[in-house]
Parts: C-alpha cells; sequence; structure tokens
C-alpha cells in the first residue's frame, strides 16, 4: 500500500510538471485556411484540458512560404506550429525540430510506421531526418457523372464515333477523345448542352499541378541524374499538348479556376468530368453542396498505355501538407503535444472523412479502415471505389518536386504553362524557356548542392519503383 502511495505521489508530481511547463500557454499556428484549423479545433477540449489555447493564421497558400521565410531569416518564427507544403521541406527543415527530438524528449509516439511510404520517405523526410508530420495527403482522383457514362444514348455514339467502348478514361488520349465527346451534348438528359471536362489553371500552382500530373502519368521525371531538367521532354510536351487540345470543351475562365470554381463547375452538372483532389468526393456527396449526390463515381486519374497494353499509372500528389514546429518557438512541447493529439490514427481518420476539412488520409490504417463504407451507406458502390482510389493513388502516386528553391521553379513553370494556355507560345516552346530557368536557378543555387539534394529525392522516388518512362509518351 505504501509503495502505491508513492507511485502515485511521483505521477502527480510529473502531472504538475508537465501542467506547469505549457499550462496557460496560447500557441500560434499557420493554418493556411479554415478548414485546416477546423482539425485542430475538433480537439480544442483535450487540447484545452492540457492548459493550451489555440489561435490561427489562415495565410492564403501563395502567402505561406514568403511569410514563414522572412521569419526564418531572422532566426524567429511568429507562429508554434507551421503548415507548409512538403515540397518546401527542403527550405524549411534547417529551420524545424526534428520529430525524433520532440518524441524522445516528451515520450510521444507520433506512429511512423503507419504513414504510408510515399509520405512517410519523401513528404516529411529530408537527408534521413523527419522533420514533420503529415496533415493533409493531397492526392488527384478522376470524379465523373455516372448519367454521363451510363446513358445508352452516349454510349452508343460513342462507339459509332471511336471505335471503343464509353468508360471512365484509362489513357490520357481517351481523356482528350472524351471531352471533345461530351462537350456540347446534353450528356445528362437536362435539354441543355454542357461542356466536355473541367480542369484549374489558374496562375500560382494550379496551371503546374494539373499538367504535373500528366507529365508524370506520361512517364516523366523532374531532372535526370546530372540535374538536367527532363520537364521540356517527351513526356512534358505530351502533357502540355493534352492541356491546349482539350482547352475548347472547357467552361469559360477555366484559365482563372483553382480548386472552389472548377469543384463547383463539377457539383453544379456543368462537366461530366474532373481532375480533383480528393476532398471533391466528401463534397460531391453532401447535398447541401452538391447537384449530383446520387450520380457521382471516383477512380484513378489516367495513365499511358505501354506496348504491352499495359497501363502505366504514377497520379500526381499535388502539394499536400505537412505540420512541422519552428526551431525558434518557444513553445516547443506545447506544439508537440498538440500534434500528437491531432495525428493520431483515429484522429486523422476522423479529419479526413469530414467534408468540412479538406483534408485526406494519409496513414495506412485509415485508407483500410471498414469506417468507408459506413460515410455512405446508401451507396456502398462509390464508398468502396472512393476508398480504393485514395489507397492505390496514395501507394503508387508521385511526389511534388522537393528540392532547395522548389518554389522558384515551380513559379517558372507554372508561369509558362500559362503563357501557353492563353495561346502565346506553342507547348514546346513554353517548356523550353522553363527548362532554361531552372537551368538558371539551378546555377544561381549552387550546381553541386542542387544535384546533390535532387538525388537525395531522386533515390527516394526509385526505391518506389518509379524512374524516367519517355517512351511512353512516343
Amino acid at each position: 500500500m505504501f509503495m502505491i502511495k508513492i507511485k502515485s505521489i511521483i505521477l502527480i508530481l510529473l502531472s504538475f510538471l508537465f501542467i506547469s511547463n505549457v499550462y496557460g500557454l496560447t500557441l500560434k499556428i499557420s493554418s493556411v485556411a479554415d478548414p485546416y484549423a477546423s482539425v485542430f479545433r475538433l480537439h480544442e477540449e483535450a487540447i484545452s484540458k492540457l492548459g493550451i489555447d489555440m489561435v490561427f493564421d489562415n495565410n492564403p497558400p501563395q502567402d505561406t512560404y514568403s511569410k514563414n521565410m522572412l521569419d526564418f531569416a531572422a532566426g524567429t518564427s511568429t507562429y508554434d506550429i507551421v503548415l507548409f507544403m512538403p515540397a518546401w521541406l527542403a527550405d524549411y527543415s534547417r529551420h524545424l525540430e526534428p520529430i525524433g527530438n520532440l518524441s524522445s524528449k516528451y515520450g510521444l509516439d507520433f506512429k511512423l510506421d503507419d504513414i504510408v511510404r510515399t509520405y512517410r520517405d519523401v513528404y516529411i523526410r529530408w537527408n534521413g531526418v523527419d522533420y514533420a508530420v503529415p496533415f493533409d495527403g493531397d492526392q488527384h482522383i478522376l470524379f465523373y457523372n455516372k448519367k454521363a457514362f451510363s446513358s445508352q444514348i452516349n454510349k452508343n455514339a460513342f462507339k459509332k464515333e471511336y471505335g471503343y467502348e464509353l468508360a471512365p478514361p484509362d489513357t490520357w488520349d481517351e481523356y482528350r477523345a472524351m471531352a471533345k465527346f461530351f462537350n456540347g451534348r446534353d450528356w445528362d438528359g437536362d435539354g441543355k448542352t454542357e461542356y466536355g471536362v473541367g480542369e484549374a489553371w489558374q496562375r500560382g500552382g494550379y496551371a503546374f499541378w494539373w499538367w504535373a500530373t500528366k507529365f508524370l502519368g506520361n512517364g516523366g521525371v523532374w531532372f535526370d541524374e546530372d540535374m538536367n531538367p527532363l520537364i521540356n521532354g517527351p513526356s512534358g510536351i505530351k502533357a502540355l499538348e493534352n492541356t491546349l487540345a482539350i482547352k475548347p470543351y472547357t467552361p469559360p475562365g477555366t484559365a482563372n479556376f483553382g480548386y472552389p470554381e472548377l469543384e463547383a463547375a463539377f457539383l453544379n452538372g456543368e462537366v461530366p468530368m474532373v481532375i480533383q483532389w480528393a476532398s471533391t468526393g466528401k463534397s460531391a456527396k453532401d447535398p447541401n453542396v452538391s447537384n449530383i449526390v446520387n450520380d457521382v463515381g471516383a477512380t484513378l486519374v489516367p495513365g499511358s498505355r505501354d506496348k504491352y497494353g499495359s497501363i502505366y499509372r504514377r497520379p500526381g500528389l499535388p502539394t499536400g501538407w505537412i505540420a512541422g514546429i519552428p526551431k525558434y518557438s518557444k513553445n516547443k512541447e506545447a506544439a508537440a503535444r498538440v500534434l500528437d493529439i491531432i495525428s493520431t490514427p483515429e484522429a486523422s481518420l476522423q479529419a479526413a472523412m469530414l467534408s468540412t476539412t479538406y483534408v485526406d488520409p494519409w496513414r495506412k490504417s485509415s485508407y483500410y479502415s471498414d469506417e468507408w463504407s459506413n460515410l455512405w451507406p446508401n451507396d456502398p458502390v462509390y464508398s468502396k471505389d472512393y476508398a480504393a482510389a485514395l489507397r492505390t493513388t496514395a501507394e503508387t502516386g508521385f511526389p511534388d518536386l522537393q528540392v532547395p528553391g522548389t518554389y522558384e521553379y515551380w513559379n517558372s513553370l507554372d508561369r509558362e504553362i500559362s503563357e501557353a494556355i492563353a495561346g502565346n507560345k506553342t507547348a514546346e516552346e513554353a517548356l523550353d524557356e522553363a527548362a532554361k530557368e531552372w537551368n538558371k536557378i539551378t546555377k544561381r543555387l549552387g550546381f553541386a548542392k542542387q544535384k546533390k539534394a535532387w538525388n537525395l529525392q531522386y533515390n527516394a522516388l526509385k526505391s518506389l519503383g518509379i524512374k524516367y518512362r519517355p517512351e511512353l509518351a512516343r
């Protein structure tokens, strides 16, 4: 009995020591957007019991990088937790506290073995060190309107015109053909003619991400081992030519579409198919925002057919978000404990299943959870297809570029792609100019340093089975 009392006293003292370290603190969190802040608010009660309050600063994605870097350059940080794109990890890493250090120091377990390899080995790790925990496992999925693809009128007309069956496209060539076929047709039988396809081409990242999904699916890789850009090779040119070819079949204003505009076009029934972030699959089943609740389907984005007839797919994993703790924060323990709470398998699955959070799953246990079948009990086929698309995309997806200066590489390529979409340049002219700019960026940042950094990522990609396949684009 005496020993039990001693142990109880020790536990109380340890608890008091912890509370004294964090109680009464207010954590400042760079949360990008309010739906992301809502992920933290889901656990506000548990976090509050630790004596921790939270305030959120929703910097737009395009401003997040520059604001954080301005702080870091001065050896400070406005925030205790920063959400940032994995593509920026090479630049952020030297300003962040390694997650392993925090785990050991505070007795936390972020269950890294439960993270899908792409996110674990590439997105949170730089030079062998884990600097963040995943927050949003972004990925591109093809969503389609079942009315368009199941209509016997459409099926007969398509078969007559193209010689093969109408079904969600397996290849980028089929994608282009179907966009042309559906455009100007009353494909859903509502008495109105609609458009053939929707994409997001807004400057500031979208044009780059939608091109990248095609580039990667055509066998593309960012650089070769000697740091020569491959964006203007066969894979890149075919990807951009596909974009230019479908331009006449998109709704007016597509050049300015971001995520919300593209989602709205699909949910309103204006287009029969879109490549979108996976969270659109949840919004499409929400009757408060969707007109196609009973008509949505989900599958993998198209790929390329090799000489043996097999489909090569490397769907894009555009952006994603991860959470790190700046080493300049004075509240690292409290920040680590908050990340521990919001990233548990149970918490991350909960966030991924809510349409209001915009976040997608990133844990293995989430992808294989039976909970997906319960999410839409009236549509078990969609529940199964959506979960399968999430899982397969995460396991086979191609990560964004992740080297120092990625932000600059992105911007220069995004600008040139937008020039081509605007009709000012051909696909080849735009990508050749982008490749020249990439070489200039590499030279300015230091060729040897950049080559070493890229090969760190390329080796990680090779371990996932990814390699350059330009023959797929020919």
